[in-house]
């Protein structure tokens, strides 16, 4: 297996999580790192604490990437800096990198959003349509160049990670 950088970024239930948990693999040696999963580690209301939250990223990637593994970076990056300094980490160490874009349309991120996990079972809120909307525009309006499109609703969850596997091989 080829060691890589894989950045998923996309609106919220743009696919990030679903494609992430199924890319690792201990056996292959691929990590997947959720930046939201970090938020709570800093405050309850986490949007002030981006940039400590990209800071242990960083720190988590390096040591990732030292050890040999390769890691699918899943994030939102309504500031795409945080995406590429994860970009620059890589390839200062000579390590690909590609960076794949998650969209589909609006009509779908709002289906979606309703049907996440924890929300049928109560655990959690859906993020409600304006919130998604917002973030969805967030994303549309700072691209990151050399991002590669990757339409989660044109494609089945079984082509998209073909697609995304492709990188490791």
């Amino acid at each position: 297996m080829k060691q890589v950088l894989v950045v998923l970024r996309g609106a919220p239930a743009s696919g990030k999580t679903t494609l992430g948990e199924n890319l690792r693999s201990k056996e292959k040696r691929i990590v997947w790192l959720k930046i939201d999963n970090l938020k709570p580690f800093f405050s309850e209301d986490w949007g002030d604490s981006l940039d400590e939250v990209n800071k242990l990223a960083m720190e988590i990637i390096n040591s990732l990437l030292d050890d040999g593994y390769s890691v699918v970076f899943d994030g939102i990056f309504k500031n795409p800096d945080h995406a590429k300094e994860a970009v620059k980490l890589a390839k200062s160490k000579n390590i690909p990198v590609v960076i794949y874009q998650l969209t589909c349309s609006l009509a779908t991120l709002f289906e979606r959003d309703k049907n996440r996990p924890g929300i049928k079972e109560g655990h959690r809120e859906p993020l409600g349509n304006e919130t998604i909307e917002s973030l969805y525009n967030k994303v549309l309006k700072n691209p990151i160049d050399g991002a590669i499109e990757l339409d989660t609703e044109k494609h089945n969850l079984g082509e998209c990670l073909a697609i995304i596997r492709k990188n490791f091989d």
